[in-house]
């Protein structure tokens, strides 16, 4: 009988300390988590007004997601200055390559969130 008790209390210690390494865990990622996007957030927070938040977009320097966010940007700029050289070698009046270069800047965030977004 004591044996058997013996048992079910090892593995009851055994399930309890599984348990606690698993909580264990799952704090450490949301604590990584929350210093992640704090850091990315932060800046902007403590802005005022939305226009502020929306305008003042200053990101620290170990942002880990500045890479990302530079290349999305290098790209986008690659596809205006494709359409532009495009539009200035095969469309000879300055009025139309200027309206290329408006439609341009209008569509540019159409493509951005076609390109980038994963909603």
């Amino acid at each position: 009988m004591s044996k058997d008790r013996a048992r079910r209390r090892a593995e009851r210690e055994l399930a309890a300390t599984e348990q606690r390494r698993r909580r264990e865990a799952q704090q450490r990622r949301a604590g990584q988590r929350a210093a992640v996007t704090g850091r990315v957030s932060d800046p902007a927070q403590k802005a005022t007004s939305a226009f502020a938040r929306w305008w003042r977009r200053t990101y620290p320097p170990g942002d880990p997601l500045a890479g990302r966010r530079r290349r999305r940007a290098l790209v986008l700029v690659a596809i205006v200055l494709f359409v532009q050289l495009m539009a200035w070698w095969l469309v000879p009046s300055p009025g139309l390559r200027l309206g290329v270069f408006g439609l341009t800047l209008l569509v540019l965030p159409v493509v951005r969130l076609m390109l980038f977004e994963r909603r």
